[in-house]
């Protein structure tokens, strides 16, 4: 459900922007005064802070929320956006988005702009705010995607390479193919039961990973419901087509994937591995339980 809104309030409207220095491979130093000296200051109150970690973040974000803010913005990727989303959820402070990261899956799918002065403009003009479900895996909070495969593995490499950026994921990705052997999982999604064998197997909130890269083309973000795709082993004369499908919107209709859709998902797998957590790599458990929490997160999107 979307509900439309106008930011000329007779208060000044309070935005703390918690910005990752480091998300995209962008420079950042000069983003305050970006921020400063392109918003009104008689109707906003403006606190820009430069995060120093992920739990940093995340204590940010709370500080934020009980602080009384109006908005928060989270200038960064989806790994940023997902640790000030979960300070949110539940609460009536809104969530707004400078998409700054690698991949952008989540501003990406909500056609937030990824340009700075675009998505400042869509934070302090008119806007829609749209209630989205979250997820939570294990003890893993997401918005976006939750993976496990070769996904999870390639986040893994991903988080310790020199460079970030589209160039070097897709460099990673080419690399770890040829090696990387498909799992046996057994999933349980609502009660009904599938033993697959899978090259990755991602629970979807979102419909992408980023760079337009769609990986459950038909997932909503607030239908109440997670969309799982499945890619099946498959041979590297394969790729080319898979790659395809991936960006053109068409994953679902590849004969080399089944799709799902549930509420309460359980994989169980061989061994504890990676997870992909809304791009971000964490260990896990060989059994992870993934559950949805319906209209959690209010967040600022285009009218």
């Amino acid at each position: 459900m979307v509900y439309f809104c106008n930011t000329l309030f007779d208060l000044k409207t309070r935005i703390e922007f918690i910005i990752n220095p480091i998300s995209g491979g962008i420079k950042k130093q000069s983003l305050p005064d970006y921020i400063l000296s392109h918003t009104d200051k008689s109707l906003y109150d403006i606190h820009c802070t430069f995060t120093q970690s992920a739990q940093h973040t995340k204590v940010l974000a709370r500080e934020a929320v009980c602080n009384n803010a109006d908005i928060v913005v989270a200038a960064g990727g989806d790994g940023t956006i997902n640790n000030v989303a979960e300070a949110l959820a539940g609460s009536q402070v809104k969530l707004g988005l400078m998409p700054l990261g690698s991949g952008n899956g989540l501003a990406r799918h909500l056609h937030i702009p990824c340009d700075k002065k675009q998505a400042l403009e869509l934070i302090t003009g008119n806007h829609a705010l749209k209630k989205l479900d979250t997820g939570t895996a294990n003890s893993h909070f997401f918005v976006n995607v939750a993976g496990v495969g070769f996904d999870a593995h390639v986040s893994g490499k991903f988080a310790i390479a020199p460079k970030r950026g589209f160039i070097s994921y897709a460099k990673i990705t080419l690399a770890e193919f040829a090696s990387y052997k498909s799992r046996t999982y057994r999933l349980t999604i609502d009660g009904n039961k599938h033993t697959l064998d899978a090259f990755l197997l991602c629970v979807a909130n979102g419909s992408q990973y980023g760079n337009n890269a769609y990986i459950a083309p038909e997932a909503l973000p607030d239908d109440g419901l997670f969309h799982i795709t499945v890619l099946k082993p498959f041979r590297i004369l394969d790729m080319p087509a898979i790659g395809y499908h991936l960006f053109a919107k068409t994953l679902h209709k590849s004969r080399y994937v089944a799709c799902f859709t549930g509420r309460h998902i359980y994989i169980d797998r061989p061994s504890a591995e990676l997870m992909n957590i809304d791009g971000e790599p964490v260990h896990a458990d060989s059994s992870i339980d993934i559950r949805l929490m319906p209209s959690q997160l209010k967040i600022i999107v285009p009218a």
